[in-house]
């Protein structure tokens, strides 16, 4: 049976004394953009108490490695899209021998967020895990597979 994609309608909230359009996209973990796109808003920094907004779904969050299986020595490259505008991401790498745990990254305004993981010349094959997590609640996990790269020969 294939699979049916689902639209959720909008949720309309309603401003409330000390609101502000960043707090309430991580509120809702959606993109401030996006809440400012579908309310038409010209001026989104001016908020007024009772105001009603739509506030679009929020985005699935999607881990890919590109390219999904390499060799040592390759760099590949996490993309992370769906976490809350300006989140704090940290991605971590786990491998059969080792835990690798990243920098802090902060995610686009529509929430996306591209790093780089280099593998060692001399890292083992076999499967690695990438988790991404955020400080406002963001996680999703993946892996990549690094395989034995191809022989040369040399006679």
């Amino acid at each position: 049976m294939p699979a049916t994609a689902t639209t959720l309608p909008p949720i309309t909230y309603r401003v409330k004394r000390g609101d502000t359009l960043t707090t309430i996209a991580h509120h809702f973990r959606v993109a401030i953009s996006a809440i400012v796109s579908a309310n038409h808003l010209a001026h989104p920094d001016r908020l007024t108490e009772g105001q009603t907004l739509r506030i679009p779904p929020t985005s699935p969050l999607e881990l890919v490695v590109t390219p999904p299986r390499g060799y040592a020595g390759q760099a590949f490259q996490l993309k992370l899209t769906g976490a809350v505008g300006y989140e704090t991401i940290r991605f971590e790498i786990d491998a059969a021998t080792r835990k690798y745990t990243g920098g802090p990254h902060t995610a686009s305004a529509d929430g996306a967020v591209t790093a780089t993981y280099q593998t060692a010349l001399g890292a083992p094959t076999g499967r690695y895990n990438v988790t991404a997590t955020g400080n406002l609640g963001s996680t999703v996990r993946t892996n990549f597979l690094l395989v034995a790269g191809p022989t040369t020969n040399n006679t």
